[in-house]
């Protein structure tokens, strides 16, 4: 069997889109478990145990990851932390490779997009759609779908 490398991945979403953002991630991590190349491995700020700094475990898991995946939606944007600390640390750090993800419908005139309207977001581009779609915009297998079509982009992404 071949080794695969470990890819460690950081995850930046809204609080308000917990349940929509879990939803979201459970269906991509069984989509990226059986990679041939890359053993992923995710990380979100459910991983910081009670009594820790949580701002100094996020900083560190953004610092050491191997890339990020943003899930924006409008709460997304008008998070104050995450337009303070996380986003920037991708946006601005050229050297750090992300992955914006359309979770829940942005408008990209009315918006401020804090940086990303220069960037390529992840939406699914669907025949018979009239436009592409936010992961919350779909349903049942186009769900699915999405998610799939994401994983290409992210092996692909990551070269």
């Amino acid at each position: 069997m071949t080794k695969r490398k470990k890819i460690i991945f950081f995850v930046s979403y809204a609080h308000r889109n917990r349940v929509l953002a879990n939803n979201f991630l459970e269906k991509l991590s069984d989509v990226l478990a059986p990679s041939k190349r890359f053993n992923y491995e995710l990380w979100k700020d459910s991983a910081i145990a009670a009594g820790e700094d949580w701002e100094q475990q996020i900083e560190q898991a953004i610092e050491q990851c191997d890339f990020g995946l943003l899930l924006i939606s409008p709460a997304f944007l008008a998070s104050k932390y995450i337009s303070r600390k996380e986003l920037p640390a991708f946006v601005d750090d050229q050297n750090k490779p992300f992955i914006p993800v359309m979770l829940q419908q942005v408008d990209f005139a009315r918006h401020d997009l804090k940086g990303l309207e220069k960037r390529q977001i992840f939406r699914l581009d669907f025949e018979g759609f009239n436009e592409p779609r936010a992961y919350g915009d779909c349903k049942g297998t186009r769900r699915e779908t999405f998610v799939f079509e994401l994983f290409r982009a992210i092996e692909d992404r990551l070269g």
